[in-house]
């Protein structure tokens, strides 16, 4: 299976890029090269990780992780990283800090909160393991929402991202989503003013083949008017070795003149 490459940077652009590594581990001496090699081949100046190890490591960043979790968590795993290419000014709280992180960056276009994160899956059986299909997915994105409308309170001037593993398929397709919880994010986007960058249909664009992207990328204006790209890629190697079993996304924002 060929992968695609990343574009080549034109200097005059911000690149944010997010991507599920299907928790790597410590002693990963095949995957974990694979990983940090797609990684830096796609250049971005601010990646979001999930499902992550420290494991994979950028040179040249700044870090934001969030703890692992005793009794599910593997020695190293965590469940987001942000990795940042400009300063990070100051770690800010979220509704579940081992799920969520946020920072305060300093980007080249001007403040910027970034928000990396997991909206749990479908199956997710809740505290109680009665939970219905969905319905864990569902309250996860109402947590999310308090979250997004808190900060964009209180930093209303700044730019805002919200980017990971969304657990959701927002082309259209209904490869891995339901009417009601897609209705419902999209609400919540709306309501913090932002709008989701990464939910063109990226197989019928070629970008993807074999499965619709849950790893999505959101955007405050005028960042999102500033979008100038979308790639994706594939969980799998040249060679057809898998990596991942999520795709990654990455887009291009044009900076300002």
């Amino acid at each position: 299976m060929s992968t695609p490459q990343p574009r080549a940077r034109d200097g005059a652009t911000l690149r944010i890029a997010t991507w599920n590594l299907e928790r790597p581990s410590l002693r990963g001496h095949t995957r974990n090269p694979r990983l940090l090699a797609r990684l830096r081949a796609t250049d971005a100046d601010l990646w979001v990780l999930t499902e992550t190890n420290r494991a994979i490591a950028l040179d040249g960043y700044a870090a934001l992780a969030s703890p692992s979790v005793a009794g599910y968590h593997r020695d190293g795993e965590n469940f987001t990283t942000l990795w940042s290419r400009w300063p990070i000014l100051q770690a800010l709280p979220t509704f579940n800090p081992a799920l969520a992180v946020c920072a305060e960056i300093a980007s080249p276009a001007g403040p910027l909160i970034v928000f990396g994160t997991i909206i749990t899956y479908a199956n997710d059986p809740g505290p109680l393991k009665t939970a219905r299909r969905w319905e864990e997915h569902r309250k996860s994105i109402d947590a999310h929402a308090a979250d997004w409308q808190a900060l964009r309170q209180r930093f209303p001037d700044h730019h805002f991202c919200v980017a990971g593993d969304f657990n959701q398929s927002r082309d259209g397709s209904g490869w891995y989503a339901d009417a009601e919880s897609v209705d419902k994010l999209s609400a919540a986007l709306r309501q913090s003013a932002l709008h989701c960058v990464t939910d063109t249909d990226m197989r019928t664009a070629g970008l993807l083949h074999s499965r619709a992207s849950v790893d999505h990328i959101c955007l405050s204006e005028p960042l999102a008017a500033r979008v100038s790209h979308l790639g994706a890629w594939e969980g799998r190697d040249h060679d057809g070795l898998r990596m991942s079993d999520h795709n990654g996304v990455v887009i291009d924002i044009r900076a300002p003149v």
